[in-house]
């Protein structure tokens, strides 16, 4: 169940630890990622900008969702909370177009 805060619902961050799929190539810079899906090459590539290429950068293959929450709360000293339902969707995300895997899988 979420966690409530001031009557809104609100995402706790999971233990799940996120790891790019072996199935893409990329570029990363500071401010920018391009990810190219090897398996569908028919698709244009993904250019992922600020926050989100600062979750792709994360995204290592030993980093919890929480432990990815947090340094980006840290960054912009806001609550886990403000941001762990955004990053746990961009995660989703990121899993259904098979960008990345939980750790163990695939």
């Amino acid at each position: 169940m979420p966690a409530q805060s001031d009557g809104v619902a609100a995402v706790t961050p999971g233990d799940t630890v996120w790891r790019r799929s072996p199935d893409t190539a990329y570029v990363d810079r500071p401010d920018r990622a391009v990810v190219l899906d090897l398996d569908h090459l028919d698709r244009a590539p993904y250019v992922f900008e600020g926050t989100a290429a600062q979750i792709w950068a994360l995204v290592d293959g030993t980093r919890t969702e929480l432990d990815v929450v947090t340094a980006l709360a840290e960054q912009y000293d806001v609550p886990v909370t403000t941001l762990a339902g955004d990053v746990r969707a961009f995660l989703a995300e990121l899993d259904g177009l098979g960008l990345v895997l939980a750790a163990g899988g695939r």
